[in-house]
């Protein structure tokens, strides 16, 4: 029987606190859970609470082998590890015994081809769990990829859908897996025969109800077996031959893009994946994409057709950089929009216009980021407004001089640094701020992370999906779980043991993809745009970023079940021309700031209140009496949220997007009607029920 623990005093909730906290109480979980380690676990603990801040003082690789120790013997560890490739297994099993993350690896584990065993051996995601349908051929529709009819599209029947995050549920009548521009016309024109509607997924990284519905199309621009599986092998091993799939490609325009020299237009297919994009620009050291998201394992088409997003004031969303767009449209006709006025929608359409086969975007020439992380306390990262925004625990004797320097220095970062984020793990003492700047000098360029420790995250990742799955930690209270995560969420973070100064150069495609694996951990996610007024001096006002970043480091200590026990996490972003975009209109930035938690937060029936208490927060910003137009990530958890006291739906429809979702469908009308459609025609082929509402419902 579990131990019964006494609620702690808010005031004391730090990581120290809590590392004392759970060792005081370990014993008390011995005898339900003997199949942990619980002797390497309280040792794990003991080097923590001896760490400086509680973040553990030993290297990340050490850390790492401790808590996969800890985890060996349980049965959700067995389970996950017998389902890892041979090689997999094997280097683990080394690693675990004590040989380094290179020893066990070595350079040729990141240059070989992935093979069918690498592509096949992992295992479905839950979705095909017991009680529902495993994917089967069948015979009916036959939609034909080629002009002879001889090849027919992978396609499967009554398939239940889940996206990554288990917040949507769904089973298509058909979910189709294209390889040809033609099939697509053929299986769009199939289903307008048939009165079916289409939508796309890559690796179904949204939260919100975006996918395709019961009885309906579904289209996987992946197939299956990488769509719905976890742990994914992408960032480890280089993707397979895509020779025959049209929709996979990558071409190099030979002419500069506007006439400039140091600017390159490139056709790509919406199923190439970031990790795809990211080895092409890698291997030609010559063109790059100037803002990306961290994940690699996500499509082309599901970062541009969502209206993602980087960091960098500077910087656009990611679709803003998209000079011309391929589509097939509601009467399967394979069209081109390469008007600047037209793509402001089309570049963001969220298949609304179609199923988009290729994307052109407009590259820089390769830069070479300079990265310089640090770890510095809470106080001194984002500073806070006044003293007494800072949670009891995590207040220090800050002098009037750091404070103002730190002022300084968190401004100037978020103004004028080419990529700019910062992190907070839930009660920990010290933030991690990442941000930095490009240079055209190669000079000492390294690949990062190296060969080791991409295969180290990803390890990461993986056993981070165990240990949420585990028994034993379902059992602990949210903040214990908060604190084991965090505590090996700043580990591995650079700079580590030893490189208190680290500095290091990369490709900047390297560095926008900073973590790999992160595919492996399933979260929950809210995240935010603000828009960053302007000061009296025409300057950003930052002082509301520092208004919505301690509004929810207050929220986490008002409940010691800490509803949020992963990050808090900031970027700060430019505008954004695209018409729906969550930047739009944000002249001066955007605070692109996000909560982050577990699975296991939502079964404690935590985090959906949590999620209203801080949409609370971040909507009640006013600059000069008037409300900022505060906007939820569209990808991210946000439908069962009030907004300004009315339901989320129709606020974003009635208020935040009140102009821009009319200037959308007269974009897509102008488009229609040049083009040979209409806007009914686009919703019975590509809607579903919650853009019919959004979008085309008057």
């Amino acid at each position: 029987m579990a131990p019964q623990i006494p609620t702690p005093d808010p005031g004391k909730l730090n990581g120290h606190w809590i590392l004392d906290e759970i060792l005081d109480h370990l014993d008390g979980y011995h005898a339900d859970f003997p199949e942990i380690e619980f002797d390497i676990l309280s040792r794990l603990l003991r080097e923590q609470l001896a760490g400086k801040h509680g973040v553990v003082d030993t290297d990340f690789e050490t850390q790492m082998r401790g808590f996969l120790q800890v985890f060996q013997a349980a049965p959700v560890f067995h389970d996950a590890f017998k389902k890892l490739d041979p090689t997999m297994k094997k280097q683990l099993h080394g690693f675990i015994a004590g040989r380094s993350a290179s020893d066990v690896v070595g350079d040729a584990g990141f240059r070989m081809p992935m093979s069918p065993q690498v592509k096949n051996h992992l295992s479905p995601l839950d979705i095909f769990r017991a009680g529902m349908r495993r994917p089967r051929r069948t015979d009916k529709p036959a939609v034909y990829e080629d002009e002879a009819q001889s090849v027919v599209m992978e396609t499967y029947e009554d398939v239940v859908f889940e996206n990554w995050g288990l917040t949507v549920k769904n089973t298509p009548r058909y979910t189709f897996v294209p390889r040809k521009v033609l099939g697509l016309q053929n299986l769009v024109r199939y289903a307008k025969r048939n009165g079916l509607r289409v939508r796309c997924s890559g690796y179904r990284h949204s939260w919100s109800s975006t996918f395709s519905a019961d009885g309906e199309i579904l289209v996987s621009l992946l197939g299956l077996d990488q769509a719905t599986v976890i742990p994914d092998v992408t960032s480890i091993f280089p993707p397979s031959n895509t020779d025959g799939n049209e929709l996979k490609v990558i071409e190099l325009a030979t002419q500069s893009a506007r006439g400039t020299p140091n600017k390159r237009l490139v056709r790509v297919g919406v199923a190439v994946t970031n990790e795809e994009f990211r080895h092409w620009a890698v291997a030609n050291n010559a063109w790059a994409l100037p803002v990306d998201v961290i994940l690699v394992e996500v499509t082309i088409g599901g970062t541009t057709s969502a209206i993602c997003h980087g960091a960098g004031r500077r910087h656009k969303a990611i679709p803003d950089y998209i000079r011309m767009i391929e589509y097939v449209d509601a009467n399967g006709e394979h069209q081109s929009i390469s008007d600047p006025h037209q793509l402001t929608a089309a570049a963001g359409c969220f298949g609304l216009l179609g199923v988009v086969t290729h994307v052109t975007f407009e590259l820089d020439a390769m830069t070479y980021a300079v990265m310089k992380p640090l770890k510095p306390d809470i106080g001194l990262a984002i500073p806070p407004l006044t003293r007494e925004d800072v949670p009891f625990a995590l207040r220090k004797t800050w002098t009037d001089e750091q404070l103002k320097q730190a002022q300084g220095d968190f401004e100037h970062r978020a103004a004028d640094d080419y990529y700019s984020e910062w992190f907070w793990f839930t009660y920990q003492q010290q933030a991690w701020v990442n941000t930095w700047n490009t240079t055209t000098d190669p000079t000492g360029v390294v690949d990062y992370p190296p060969g080791w420790e991409v295969w180290l995250q990803w390890i990461q990742g993986w056993l981070g999906q165990v240990i949420n799955d585990s028994a034993f930690f379902q059992a602990i209270p949210g903040r214990w779980q908060a604190q084991l995560l965090a505590s090996t969420g700043m580990t591995s973070l650079p700079p580590q043991l030893g490189g208190r100064d680290a500095e290091f150069k990369t490709y900047v495609t390297d560095a926008l993809h900073f973590r790999r694996g992160v595919q492996n951990m399933r979260v929950r996610d809210m995240e935010f745009s603000i828009p960053i007024p302007v000061n009296a001096a025409g300057k950003p006002d930052f002082s509301v970023v520092q208004r919505a970043w301690w509004d929810v480091i207050n929220l986490v200590y008002e409940d010691a079940e800490s509803p949020m026990r992963l990050t808090l996490e900031l970027r700060i972003t430019g505008s954004s021309d695209l018409v729906l975009s969550t930047l739009h209109g944000n002249d001066y930035g955007t605070a692109c700031i996000e909560v982050l938690s577990t699975p296991d937060a939502v079964s404690d029936a935590e985090w959906e209140p949590f999620m209203q208490r801080v949409a609370d927060k971040w909507m009640s910003y006013e600059h000069e009496g008037k409300k900022l137009n505060s906007r939820p990530h569209w990808s991210k958890e946000w439908e069962s949220l009030d907004l300004a006291g009315m339901p989320a739906r129709q606020y974003l429809k009635t208020v935040a997007y009140k102009n821009e979702i009319p200037a959308f469908r007269a974009i897509l009308e102008e488009i229609g009607k040049a083009q040979g459609w209409t806007l009914d025609d686009a919703k019975a082929r590509f809607s579903n029920e919650m853009w019919d509402y959004l979008i085309f419902l008057p």
